[in-house]
């Protein structure tokens, strides 16, 4: 059984899949933000959580982490190494916050803040884990990123493009670590509308730039807000939460880039992109020694 760090564990695919992992025998450290008893805001579904793993008996250790900060992240990786043995053989990068609408209606602290969550704070993870990960000679990291990543789409702009970065970074990483018998990976989810991706989303602090736009946007904007409004159709979050369990069972090395969950009726086009992105890096991986040998 493995010993797995999860982000952003307080609601979503996040606790859903601290569930399902921890029911499968897997120890996980469902970290969040702000679990202090009566001031925290995640306080209760610490607790909750906590209860939950006793009454399954099964193992979940929730651990204070803000992917937003440096010495937050190190502090909790150290702490969860310690509880560990030392031994961290999964990171699962789920914290993320979400936004739509125009991207100049954002202000450039919000657009810091998005890009600080989404794709700064994987970074910080992943550098905390990995001196863990070499010296075991293995590890898993699996970077939820979306497949906004591929579909660039108006009214999601600035979301896109943090997603879009992290699945980028993902894929560099994917081939400098797997010689070194670390697998790293993306989970690029669509839209799960049961979510609290709606209530929790970043709100503009400057909408009024809207009067200054066409139609055409304005009509795309509630369109989008109307598709993320939960229907008796809308797909299932458990489906993340398995995509993730499967990810972490697979045997090294068999483990794919990228595992597209709920794509819905685009998903054979994003499955092209991904596969001309692999055809792309392939290439170049092979060819470049080649070309500029360094013997």
């Amino acid at each position: 059984m493995k010993q797995i760090i999860l982000t952003g564990s307080a609601s979503g695919f996040g606790l859903k899949a601290v569930k399902t992992l921890a029911l499968q025998g897997h120890t996980v450290y469902a970290t969040m933000r702000n679990i202090k008893w009566l001031s925290g805001a995640n306080a209760a579904v610490a607790q909750e959580l906590k209860d939950w793993a006793k009454a399954h008996n099964v193992k979940v250790e929730v651990v204070e982490m803000d992917v937003t900060s440096t010495v937050s992240v190190n502090a909790a990786v150290a702490e969860i190494a310690k509880k560990s043995g030392g031994r961290i053989d999964v990171l699962i990068n789920n914290a993320g916050v979400s936004y739509y609408g125009f991207g100049e209606a954002l202000t450039i602290e919000q657009t810091e803040q998005m890009y600080q969550v989404n794709t700064l704070g994987p970074e910080r993870t992943m550098k905390a884990v990995l001196p863990y990960m070499h010296a075991q000679k293995e590890g898993l990291i699996i970077n939820v990123t979306s497949v906004q990543s591929r579909n660039h789409i108006p009214s999601l702009s600035t979301y896109n493009g943090t997603k879009a970065a992290l699945d980028a970074a993902t894929v560099g990483y994917h081939y400098e670590l797997k010689s070194s018998g670390i697998d790293v990976v993306n989970i690029q989810p669509g839209a799960f509308q049961t979510t609290d991706i709606t209530n929790k989303r970043i709100v503009g602090k400057n909408e009024e730039v809207e009067a200054k736009y066409g139609e055409d946007a304005l009509n795309f904007k509630r369109a989008l807000l109307q598709y993320f409004v939960p229907t008796p159709e809308s797909g299932d979050p458990q489906e993340v939460a398995d995509a993730m369990l499967k990810l972490v069972e697979l045997p090294k090395g068999e483990r794919p880039l990228w595992t597209i969950v709920g794509g819905g009726p685009m998903t054979e086009k994003f499955e092209a992109i991904n596969q001309s992105t692999k055809d792309i890096v392939d290439f170049n991986v092979s060819i470049l020694p080649q070309l500029f040998p360094t013997k």
